[in-house]
């Protein structure tokens, strides 16, 4: 994966990858794919078909698991909602979040709250979430708990392997939100219940499909409450007036038709990705991603990260009151990181390098000092 295939990145520093990911070339050729497809009628339709499980073939040589246990959703909000009402959660039970979540992982479980479900809430401890800490809330009423792999806030990796397995002697499923790892560092489905992803971010693809994979064990166990033409077995009949029955695999979430270009577009980028090898794009983002903190620490900033390799992944943050106005000083020199939150997020991909770093580096002191 070059550099130079990704389009606009010849005169930009683009270190915001957790928000947004850059155009490639051929991801952006992909997506024309389906326009062209779309002129080609019945045939048209009988590629979409083609791409999409290839898509869902390419997504489950990423996590390890089966290309039917995925669903395509339009996205990772819409997943995390769905798999929330999926798990049927009675009054007096409870889910445990942290405080390092996304909202996304948030508001569908303090929407529950409304039918009696307790919410608890595991507290960081110097921005890294410890298992033990999960753990100490779990009792006998606990039906799920929810953790992003990599905190979109700090950049912390949990070991939710050693989570999955202190869960299994418990009543609680696991869901593990995906979107600031799968693409950067290697993530197993084996070792959760459900996992979501977003679509545009580390997996370099467009907005449209949110991923909500769906471990083998589980399928069955999980049964949403919404139900569409996609997610039911056979044709329209005649029965349909009177009954239906639901794919048994991770179909039985996916109401309707999925975005296509965004299909296209993530068949295309994951093919990218597994070609270049996750295990390399991890080894080339720890390593740059260790010189950025140390470089960070040298200007005398907070630091959120853990410098531990594996304690994070391609996320680094560092804490300040004036992220936002940080973040859109650098832009203005076409260096892109994310500021909010209090924290300024520098994210790094297998297409940075030291010359992104070196660019972030030169500009910050004189942009901390104009930032009023």
């Amino acid at each position: 994966m070059n550099k130079q295939d990704f389009i606009g990145l010849d005169q930009s520093a683009w270190l915001f990858c957790g928000a947004e990911a850059p155009v490639h070339s051929k991801v952006m050729d992909a997506v024309m794919e389906y326009m062209i497809a779309r002129t080609r009628g019945p045939r048209g339709r009988e590629r979409n078909a083609k791409t999409e499980w290839a898509c869902k073939t390419n997504l489950a040589s990423l996590i390890g698991g089966r290309a039917s246990d995925i669903a395509l959703m339009s996205n990772s909000s819409e997943a995390i909602s769905m798999a929330a009402q999926a798990v049927r959660l009675q009054a007096g039970d409870n889910v445990i979040i942290n405080n390092l979540e996304f909202p996304s992982g948030v508001l569908p479980w303090l929407a529950l709250r409304r039918q009696g479900v307790e919410v608890r809430i595991a507290r960081h401890n110097e921005w890294g979430m410890e298992t033990n800490d999960i753990m100490e809330l779990v009792d006998d009423r606990t039906r799920l708990v929810m953790t992003s792999h990599v905190s979109y806030l700090s950049g912390t990796r949990i070991d939710y392997k050693k989570l999955y397995e202190q869960l299994r002697d418990t009543n609680a499923l696991m869901l593990l939100d995906a979107t600031q790892s799968l693409g950067v560092v290697p993530v197993d489905i084996r070792h959760t219940d459900m996992l979501v992803c977003s679509s545009y971010k580390w997996l370099l693809s467009t907005h449209g499909a949110g991923i909500l994979a769906l471990n083998p064990g589980r399928v069955e166990t999980l049964i949403p409450t919404y139900v569409g033409w996609r997610s039911v077995v056979g044709a329209p009949g005649e029965d349909r007036f009177a009954s239906y029955a639901m794919h048994t695999d991770a179909r039985r979430f996916e109401l309707g038709y999925p975005s296509y270009p965004t299909i296209y577009a993530l068949e295309c980028a994951t093919r990218l990705l597994l070609e270049t090898g996750i295990d390399n794009i991890e080894r080339h983002v720890l390593e740059l991603g260790g010189q950025l903190i140390e470089l960070l620490k040298e200007q005398g900033l907070q630091v959120m990260t853990p410098d531990d390799p594996a304690r994070r992944a391609g996320n680094i943050s560092f804490a300040h009151a004036d992220a936002e106005a940080i973040a859109g000083k650098l832009a203005v020199h076409d260096v892109y990181v994310m500021g909010g939150d209090e924290r300024v997020r520098a994210s790094i991909h297998a297409y940075t390098d030291s010359t992104d770093i070196g660019r972030l580096i030169t500009l910050l002191p004189s942009v901390l000092d104009s930032r009023a």
